[in-house]
């Protein structure tokens, strides 16, 4: 059944791109809305210069999700976009856990692994990156 599909695997990491690169688009255009409120969540988890802090994320959520979605840059935004995930998962639910977040520790987990997966696979098709720097 599918066969048919076996050599289509360059494929795969395009729907990949697509939905992280519309979940960090999406956070990230929302932190940019009200860039106060998330300085003083950064702040309640104990960042020095939640202002500073606040902003490099949101940067890099908006310029990862934009690198996701072109598949320019991948390996290195989704690598980017990785650490931004690793921090605030130990920041915001591990250093204070609470089993009432385990759902959301579950999430930030399949975004670590989606994008781990991309840095290892690359772009795949229908990417800037195979347009101008793959043979």
């Amino acid at each position: 059944m599918f066969k048919a599909l076996e050599d289509q695997y360059e494929f795969a990491p395009v729907p990949l791109r697509i939905g992280l690169a519309a979940m960090f688009l999406t956070a990230g255009i929302m932190k940019a809305m009200n860039l106060e409120m998330t300085s003083q969540f950064m702040g309640g988890l104990g960042f020095p210069a939640p202002m500073a802090v606040a902003t490099v994320v949101m940067v890099a959520e908006i310029l990862g999700g934009a690198a996701l979605l072109l598949g320019f840059l991948t390996r290195a935004a989704a690598a980017v976009l990785t650490i931004v995930l690793v921090v605030a998962t130990v920041s915001a639910y591990v250093v204070k856990y609470d089993p009432s977040k385990l759902g959301d520790i579950m999430k930030h987990l399949a975004w670590i692994g989606a994008t781990l997966a991309l840095m290892f696979s690359g772009p795949g098709k229908l990417s800037l990156d195979e347009k101008f720097f793959w043979e």
